[in-house]
């Protein structure tokens, strides 16, 4: 089985949503997980991001489209997803930035969010308590983040990132902040020791097929 993570543009409001396929499969099973926190009124929290399993829940982030903006990174249990049922949230908290993509380390029960652009980088543990935030120099070191302003640094701004043992493998878009004429590439790039002062990096620019840029959304990590 996939899943995959969309949003609804055709409704008013918008609608997340967790959908789910065989690999070898035409059919899809589909669950709408725009967070309720008022009885009847649904949240502008509307963009699902990357996600990544435990081996027993999905880890999602659910934002507000929009720089700073608030989310909830939610954990949906594999066992109740139930083609036809409706689907809650085993556990959640909210974050006061916009959470893009969340990438577990499973072994050693944390969340890694990179927010919009990956001005920061923050890491929870399993019960939504946050153990450090990675900002300025520390990113720099690690070719991340797109620094804000005309004087900001170039950077790669994270769109979905996972942990394989103990790689974590990211994907982005290459660009230099204030100027459109910096063209904007692919990269997919992976760590090792990753919050550790001596950590690992490997980077390869992507091709643009078509001139589609390929890290611009999802990725996925299977078999080497």
């Amino acid at each position: 089985k996939y899943y995959v993570t969309a949003r609804r543009e055709d409704v008013r409001p918008k609608r997340a949503w967790l959908l789910r396929s065989e690999s070898a499969g035409v059919d899809w099973d589909a669950w709408d997980i725009t967070p309720v926190e008022v009885p009847g009124e649904v949240t502008a929290l509307d963009h699902p991001g990357g996600m990544q399993s435990d081996g027993s829940r999905l880890w999602i982030p659910l934002a507000v489209s929009k720089r700073n903006g608030r989310s909830i990174v939610c954990a949906f249990k594999l066992a109740d997803l139930v083609a036809g049922g409706r689907l809650k949230a085993d556990f959640g908290f909210s974050v006061q930035d916009h959470i893009g993509a969340v990438a577990v380390a499973a072994d050693r029960q944390l969340l890694f969010g990179a927010s919009w652009d990956t001005e920061r980088v923050y890491v929870w543990d399993f019960q939504g308590r946050l153990q450090r935030t990675l900002t300025g120099a520390e990113l720099k070191a690690r070719g991340l983040g797109v620094g804000a302003g005309p004087e900001g640094r170039p950077g790669v701004a994270v769109q979905d990132w996972k942990f394989v043992g103990e790689r974590l493998f990211a994907s982005g878009l290459f660009r230099a902040p204030g100027s459109e004429a910096v063209t904007t590439e692919s990269r997919i790039f992976w760590f090792t020791g990753f919050l550790e002062p001596d950590f690992q990096r490997w980077t390869v620019t992507l091709p643009r097929p078509k001139g589609i840029m390929l890290a611009r959304e999802g990725m996925a990590v299977s078999d080497g």
